[in-house]
């Protein structure tokens, strides 16, 4: 497998100036450069800069995908549109998770690393799909960066004795940003699972939040009104709701688990996971078989047309169709007991369409082929 890697990163809050292009072109002369997005992928070679340095400078979010198994996400925020001291706990050091300050902002790293190959374009990871992450954030919400610690303790950064984070609620109710989270960098769903059994629901009784509105004194809501007027593009409904919640706990009144019981509620979901799947697979196999069966009993109705048409695909070279209609006559005479008639008539038609190699070559592969 050839060496591939793939780097996207995305200007979200201010569209890059033609200075800033100019030097993003000096490092790349064949990435796709506009006003909101970098993108380049590479067969040998690398970027000649540092995503983290790019990030820090230009943009806002990044994603970064490796053949070899590393899968990359980073988002950078404005300090002032997040609640910094909400999101320190859920970052405790190591490779996998962290949180740094940089000059007016706070980036956030992510990081997963696999020695299994990869060469499969779902894997390589949407920022489209991953950048509402950095609004969530934004917003207060708090499940990304949970998420981003259960990333840590999968990559064995944390200690078994180590104790949860506050546990914010939603975590069974995850957006479709913090499902493709979960599916980019591998973190194991059995955890997040296991987690989630100590998340509160996410309410949808929005009342405090109106509350805590009206309460507000005429001379906040005024610094309100004046910040939107200032910024004319912040989501003001956002960043109103990140206030709000960080005047309540936001979490689960439950017990906080340590990473230890976390990895045993785990590997007990992990088995009732994997026992209904099997279950699922075997009712999945019965309900295929028995229409195969079904399917069987009629081509037994009319065997000599079916060789008939066998034969006939054979001369139009419609090989697929050949061998799957081959197949099915095969396992009929198996189930019928008739294996040597099956052999007898297959080999009067190798003798006929001798010169149709296509098929002949295809079907020495039919035991090994799925259905």
């Amino acid at each position: 497998m050839s060496e591939y890697q793939c780097y996207e990163f995305l200007a979200l809050d201010r569209p890059l100036t033609v200075k800033q292009m100019a030097e993003l072109r000096a490092i790349s002369t064949r990435a796709e450069i506009s006003p909101t997005r970098f993108w380049n992928e590479y067969q040998w070679g690398d970027l000649k800069a540092d995503p983290a340095k790019l990030m820090e400078r230009f943009f806002d979010a990044h994603v970064y995908f490796a053949n070899w198994g590393t899968h990359r996400l980073m988002l950078r925020m404005p300090k002032a549109r997040v609640e910094l001291k909400a999101l320190k706990p859920f970052f405790v050091g190591g490779h996998a998770a962290r949180l740094t300050s940089v000059g007016e902002y706070v980036l956030l790293d992510l990081g997963s690393d696999t020695e299994e190959p990869e060469d499969d374009e779902q894997s390589h990871g949407s920022l489209a799909a991953l950048s509402p992450l950095r609004a969530e954030l934004m917003r207060g919400d708090l499940r990304p960066a949970y998420l981003a610690w259960l990333l840590a303790v999968g990559a064995g950064d944390v200690d078994d004795e180590a104790v949860e984070p506050p546990v914010p609620s939603g975590l069974a109710e995850l957006t479709a940003a913090q499902e493709a989270l979960v599916a980019y960098l591998r973190i194991d769903v059995d955890l997040v699972a296991a987690a989630a059994s100590g998340s509160s629901a996410v309410t949808e009784d929005n009342a405090p939040f109106r509350r805590w509105l009206k309460a507000l004194s005429g001379r906040e809501k005024d610094a309100w009104l004046t910040r939107a007027a200032d910024e004319p593009d912040l989501g003001l409904g956002g960043e109103l709701l990140r206030a709000f919640q960080a005047t309540t706990k936001g979490e689960s009144s439950g017990v906080r688990r340590t990473v230890g019981e976390l990895r045993t509620l785990a590997e007990t979901q992990r088995a009732e996971r994997e026992k209904a799947e099997a279950v699922r697979a075997k009712k999945t196999r019965a309900a295929a078989d028995a229409v195969h069966q079904r399917h069987l009993t009629t081509l037994a109705d009319d065997l000599a047309g079916a060789w008939a048409k066998l034969e006939k695909f054979v001369e139009t070279s419609s090989y697929d169709e050949a061998v799957k209609l081959a197949r099915d006559l095969r396992d009929l005479a198996t189930r019928d007991g008739t294996a040597a008639g099956f052999a007898q008539h297959f080999e009067a038609l190798r003798k006929r369409q001798i010169r149709r190699r296509g098929f002949f070559d295809r079907w020495k592969h039919a035991d090994v082929d799925p259905r």
